[in-house]
């Protein structure tokens, strides 16, 4: 039996992303399973073959062919998952399957999900959300199971690193206001932020910058003078400075119900960083904490209870905002600002948080465990998981 893992990045991206930054799942998945990584290939065919044949389909074309009774294939996202599925059953190839969904609750996505998974493969799709999970399960076939797996973020890399020792990241520069940064591309609503931004004593930044990103992410309002945006992306060292200099880490999102944002997130939650984050629906795995609306001086506790990791948190590890709501974020950032014992006590829950369900150890043991169980029937269906302690 062999372990294969598809990847959607090609062999010299995840060298070039890991020898600077925080570790590749895949990678060490790979090393723990002893599986062989099947890297997105680069450059397309010329002509109309290229056009036709996206780098995914190639690639899971080139996998299928390797397969052999028995094996069995992690899929890093439903783009590469997908292509694979259909490629084995053109091939009679069936092995046990693992794939990651990162959106898989678009409507198109659902189809093909509902069409793949009855062409006589096996296998679990591991989401992220819980709204992803309620989502997709009614369209899986009858062979599939699905399951909630936490997301990770690299503490060594993020929480860990001598940059980042206490006493050297909450150091405040007496001489700059305090800074509110903004990260990623992903659904981010900037239009939001910009009007949230005006009047607050505070520098923001808005690194719109993303390797993972289609898209950058803009607005099309003139930024206030103390709004600035960055477009171009930035190493991770310099990112993780960028945490450290921050005293708030801000996620506005379009209403959306994919689990957008969840890497700045848990970012800035690592960092030690206290974090708000507009409550849509795709977003309520990660943080636990009140609804901030505007006109309104109480902090809503019922809207969100039910939001916030599986695993019991001691406290409040950041604040909402609804989706749109300018008002309700500049409250929310005030209330942070104005009072930093309360920041203090969100920063400590966050990283609390953090160590105790969302490392990047148990994110790849879950991992592991998943192909491991991959095609073996066992009650419990659909039903939502914890990760391994």
């Amino acid at each position: 039996m062999t372990v294969w893992l598809l990847v959607s990045a090609t062999a010299e991206e995840s060298k070039r992303l890991e020898s600077a930054g925080p570790r590749r799942d895949f990678l060490s998945l790979a090393r723990e399973l002893d599986g062989q990584l099947v890297f997105r290939g680069g450059s397309a065919p010329r002509g109309w073959r290229g056009r036709l044949l996206g780098p995914h389909l190639r690639q899971a074309w080139r996998a299928a062919a390797q397969l052999r009774p028995g094996d069995r294939v992690f899929a890093d996202g439903e783009h590469v998952g997908i292509p694979l599925l259909l490629a084995a059953a053109l091939r009679a190839r069936h092995p046990a399957v693992v794939m990651l969904g990162h959106m898989p609750g678009r409507w198109w996505k659902r189809a093909l999900l509902a069409l793949t998974t009855r062409l006589g493969t096996a296998g679990t799709l591991l989401v992220h959300s819980q709204r992803q999970l309620e989502l997709v399960r009614p369209w899986l076939g009858a062979r599939w199971r699905i399951e909630f797996i936490p997301y990770q973020v690299d503490t060594r890399f993020w929480t860990d690193h001598p940059s980042m020792a206490r006493g050297t990241q909450d150091a405040p520069d007496a001489q700059r206001p305090p800074l509110v940064l903004a990260v990623g591309s992903e659904q981010r609503d900037y239009e939001t932020l910009i009007e949230a931004a005006r009047g607050v004593p505070a520098d923001f930044l808005v690194a719109a910058g993303s390797f993972w990103a289609r898209d950058t992410a803009g607005a099309r309002t003139s930024p206030p003078p103390n709004v600035r945006i960055q477009t171009e992306p930035v190493s991770f060292s310099e990112l993780r400075e960028q945490y450290r200099r921050s005293s708030i880490v801000v996620v506005p999102l379009h209403e959306v119900p994919n689990q957008a944002g969840v890497t700045s997130m848990l970012e800035g939650m690592s960092v030690g960083r206290s974090v708000v984050v507009t409550a849509n629906q795709g977003q309520t795995d990660v943080v636990a904490g009140p609804l901030v609306r505007s006109g309104t001086d109480a902090l809503d506790e019922q809207a969100t209870r039910d939001r916030g990791p599986h695993a019991p948190v001691e406290g409040w590890t950041g604040l909402y905002v609804p989706p749109g709501d300018a008002s309700a974020l500049r409250r929310a950032l005030m209330l942070l600002l104005d009072h930093p014992d309360r920041r203090a006590a969100l920063e400590d829950a966050a990283r609390r948080s953090v160590l105790r369900t969302f490392t990047f150890e148990a994110y790849v043991a879950g991992l592991a465990r998943a192909v491991r169980d991959a095609g073996v029937r066992r009650p419990g269906i659909g039903l939502r998981q914890d990760s391994p302690q």
